[in-house]
């Protein structure tokens, strides 16, 4: 680093997402965590499906 110098952080994230989430109460704020894990849980559930089908149907050709 050059003498004199500072290094800047900028933060990158969504102003309009945390602006939405501090509107909301915090039942909601629960609630939308509640959502996201479970969609989370249900794409993952998902893949893991889709790649033990994918073995087997390559064991059975």
């Amino acid at each position: 680093m050059v003498k004199g110098t500072k290094a800047e952080f900028q933060p990158n994230f969504d102003k309009g997402l945390v602006a939405m989430f501090l509107r909301m109460s915090p039942e909601e704020r629960l609630q939308a965590n509640d959502n996201a894990l479970r969609t989370i849980l249900e794409l993952r559930y998902a893949y893991k499906r889709r790649r033990t089908n994918e073995r087997k149907s390559r064991r059975n050709s």
